[in-house]
């Protein structure tokens, strides 16, 4: 009987060194590439519109007003830098302006004093036959005072800001939703075609309900 000695051993299966070497270089290669390509998508997308809106009240899940009034929307836009002080100039509609009640330029629509600024309210009734045609009404135009002036810098900033002074903008759960247009923002916002010049603001909250109606 032959010994297990003088059987042939099965060879071992070796990669040579040099493939090793080959592949190895053409992962790290495939992963420098990768994350590069990442990176690049990520700066691309995180890079920052030229205006950052920034909403003071109402805050999130504030219970806003009393009988459905006498809440404030306060906001401010702000320059991102230097060369973004255009987009709030003067010469871009952008002035110190108080919109009293009592002027015809108070109603739904672009505002005198910031003519970009988009605010939305989506408990806004949709009344035929008047400036409110539902959620998309732009609202800015209703903002009583807008001021302009430069901070941190040399970065121009404006402040402006809607006392609601009568109910009829809903009531209950509401979303106010705010952002920046170039040129002059339309009355009532379309679902496409207009270009964002600044970061959205959305800030969920509550209108209190209308004092009921007495009945004689």
């Amino acid at each position: 009987m032959r010994s297990l000695k003088e059987f042939p051993r099965t060879p071992k299966r070796t990669r040579p060194r040099g493939r090793i070497l080959i592949l190895a270089a053409i992962s790290a290669a495939a992963a420098i590439t990768f994350a590069t390509g990442a990176s690049a998508t990520t700066r691309a997308k995180a890079s920052p519109k030229p205006v950052e809106l920034s909403v003071f009240a109402p805050g999130a899940n504030d219970v806003a007003g009393k009988d459905g009034s006498g809440f404030v929307i306060d906001l401010s836009l702000t320059a991102r830098n230097k060369a973004s002080n255009g987009f709030l100039a003067p010469e871009a509609g952008y002035k110190p302006l108080f919109n009293n009640p009592t002027s015809p330029t108070f109603q739904p629509g672009a505002n005198g004093g910031a003519p970009g600024l988009v605010v939305l309210l989506s408990t806004t009734p949709d009344m035929p036959g008047t400036p409110f045609h539902g959620p998309n009404t732009n609202l800015a135009g209703l903002f009583q005072i807008n001021g302009v002036g430069a901070v941190r810098g040399g970065l121009t900033q404006t402040w402006n800001t809607w006392q609601v002074g009568k109910a009829g903008f809903g009531s209950g759960p509401s979303v106010l939703t705010a952002y920046v247009v170039q040129g002059t923002a339309p009355a009532v916002v379309p679902a496409t075609g207009l270009e964002l010049i600044s970061n959205t603001v959305k800030v969920p909250f509550t209108i209190t309900a209308p004092a009921p109606v007495r009945t004689p």
